[in-house]
């Protein structure tokens, strides 16, 4: 899979929704994705367990930068790419940075 040039790779941490369990993981931050999609070995691994009946996701815990929310992950292809969606870049109040290849504080909540 090629990686588009607008985006760029970062270090963050999941788990099962408790938190018991964290795993680094380097994903592809600046996709367009909504949600972030997670090889579904990995979920697996974790045992996280989908949550909708009729969709391959499930709500897991992040950390990145320090700090952890819950947020909504779709089951990837088992040997696919991590992504981080907008959904969760949302939820932390993060954006991505292009030229500096980081995630930075948004001020989405700013009018």
């Amino acid at each position: 899979m090629t990686t588009p040039t607008n985006t760029f790779h970062c270090s963050i941490e999941i788990s099962p929704r408790d938190g018991s369990r964290f795993q680094r993981v380097i994903v592809v931050a600046g996709s367009e994705n909504i949600y972030s999609v997670l090889p579904s070995a990995l979920l697996e691994m974790l045992r996280v367990e989908t949550e909708w009946e009729m969709l391959p996701m499930a709500e897991v815990r992040m950390r990145i930068n320090g700090q952890e929310r819950t947020t909504i992950c779709v089951y990837g292809k088992a040997d696919g790419e991590p992504t981080l969606g907008r959904h969760t870049l949302a939820a932390f109040g993060l954006a991505t940075d292009h030229e500096a290849e980081t995630l930075v504080q948004s001020d989405m909540f700013l009018s």
